[in-house]
Order: structure tokens, then C-alpha cells, then sequence
């Protein structure tokens, strides 16, 4: 069985990553029917969760019949990530997640994404901060 927190997830769930301009709520509508497990929203900047920018916000969208899901944050600053995953928090998801692997230059640049790699103490310290 596999389970992250409290969800549990049967023997060898399918999962939908938090993919960019990709898994909106009509993608993840037609993911779930098509048997995922559990589904992730696009993954969010913690710098436009916390300015209110529109794209941002409107990404917290997430509906009953697609849980459990999770929302995943990236940031590259202590207090916007604290911040952010507050303003996530609001939403209900089932899983608040950090996303550390993102190889997109414009994400790395930021210190953000893959880009915290660099600096294994700092990650820590985002991560600390939103927990």
C-alpha cells in the first residue's frame, strides 16, 4: 500500500504531476475519470501567490471529485515560501508540496526549483518554513 501522509493510495497508483500550463482542471477532469489516483494543479509561484497575480491565484482552483489532490509551491525566498503555502493552505488541498526539481532555467535562476540544489541548507530552511 502505498500512502504519503494520511492518503492512502492502493499498490502501484497513478499519479498526475503538477505540470505547467498543462494540468488545469479540465486536463485533471479527464485524468481522473481515466482512473488517476490522485493529481497534483500546475505547480505555483510563491512570488505571484503572494502578490495576488491572477495566473497564480487562479491555480488554487481545485474542485471535490479530483481529491485527493495536491498543490505544489516554488520560491526561492524564506518568507514568500511561508507565506505562499498559507494563501495554499486556504484552498484545502490534500498535500501542500515543494517543488525542488525543476530544471527550467527561468525557475533556476531564481534559486528556485533544481536551483535550491545549489545551497542544501537553504532548502532546509524553506522547507522548515512552510512546515
Amino acid at each position: 500500500m502505498v500512502k504519503i501522509d494520511n492518503i492512502e493510495l492502493g499498490e502501484f497508483p497513478l499519479l498526475l504531476a503538477p505540470m505547467e500550463d498543462v494540468s488545469d482542471p479540465p486536463f485533471r477532469a479527464l485524468c481522473k475519470k481515466h482512473g488517476a489516483d490522485m493529481m497534483y494543479t500546475e505547480f505555483i509561484s510563491s512570488e505571484g501567490l503572494i502578490r495576488d497575480a491572477f495566473k497564480s491565484t487562479q491555480k488554487l482552483d481545485i474542485y471535490d471529485d479530483e481529491r485527493p489532490i495536491g498543490i505544489q509551491i516554488f520560491g526561492g525566498e524564506e518568507a514568500s515560501m511561508r507565506l505562499s503555502a498559507e494563501i495554499v493552505e486556504r484552498s484545502n488541498p490534500d498535500l501542500l508540496d515543494i517543488n525542488y526539481g525543476c530544471p527550467v532555467k527561468k525557475v533556476v535562476c531564481k534559486d528556485a526549483g533544481a536551483g535550491i540544489l545549489r545551497d542544501i541548507p537553504k532548502m532546509i530552511r524553506l522547507t522548515k518554513a512552510i512546515h
